[in-house]
C-alpha cells in the first residue's frame, strides 16, 4: 500500500526515474494506493534529454507494490488520458507487472505479467 509522500520507482521510458506521491486518486475509503490505483506523483529524478522534467506532476497507475512482500518495490507507470481509458506515456516498460491491473493497454505493451 503506498500513501502520502511514498517513494516510487517509474518504470516506463518516459524519462522519469523516481517519484513521489502526493496524493491518492482512484481508490476507496482509505487514503492509500494498491495495485492498479491511480496517483499523483511528482518526478524527483530524471534521466538527461527527456521530455518529463523535475519537479513535473502527472499522474501515475501503480504496477508493484511492497504490501505483504509481493514485489521488492514500488513501482508505476505514467498515465494520460481520460479516467475511463487511460494510456501510458512510455513505450516500454523495465521489468515485470501485476496481473490484478484492469487497464488493457497497460497490460498490452508489457512483456512480462506475473
Amino acid at each position: 500500500m503506498l500513501g502520502l509522500l511514498s517513494k516510487v520507482q517509474i518504470i516506463d521510458n518516459s524519462g522519469g526515474s523516481v517519484g513521489r506521491c502526493i496524493k491518492v486518486l482512484k481508490t476507496g475509503r482509505k487514503p492509500h494506493a494498491k495495485i492498479g490505483d491511480i496517483i499523483l506523483v511528482s518526478v524527483i529524478k530524471t534521466s538527461s534529454g527527456s521530455i518529463i522534467k523535475k519537479g513535473d506532476i502527472h499522474k501515475a497507475l501503480v504496477v508493484r507494490t511492497t504490501y505483504k512482500n509481493y514485489w521488492s518495490d514500488n513501482a508505476v507507470v505514467l498515465v494520460k488520458g481520460n479516467p475511463l481509458d487511460f494510456s501510458p506515456i512510455g513505450t516500454r516498460f523495465k521489468g515485470p507487472i501485476s496481473s490484478l491491473i484492469s487497464s488493457l493497454k497497460v497490460l498490452s505493451i508489457a512483456k512480462i505479467v506475473i
